[in-house]
């Protein structure tokens, strides 16, 4: 897979390069993936960053999904939306 289109925003230069291979792979895992597939493996993927000291902010979650919204339809952003309130809070009680 080549790198999606968001991972060449400008406005994601100040993640760190670990993150962002992290990212890079956690979204070749669940693209084409409806919300339910996609879940196990964004629970798996806290799990992994947290075995490997990366601790992602909220911003950085934020306008990571923010990146990735835009274009979509308002259905669309609005499950990612969704998906991300769970991811936080899986973050959460990861931490």
């Amino acid at each position: 897979m080549n790198a999606p289109e968001w991972f060449q925003d400008p406005r994601i230069k100040n993640i760190s390069p670990d993150k962002l291979a992290f990212l890079l792979k956690l979204a070749e895992q669940i693209e084409g993936k409806n919300q339910k597939q996609a879940m196990p493996i964004l629970i798996g993927a806290v799990s992994s960053a947290s075995r490997q000291n990366l601790q992602f902010t909220t911003e950085e979650f934020q306008l990571i999904f923010e990146i990735m919204k835009e274009g979509k339809s308002e259905a669309e952003k609005r499950k990612m939306d969704d998906t991300l309130q769970k991811a936080q809070k899986m973050m959460r009680k990861g931490s």
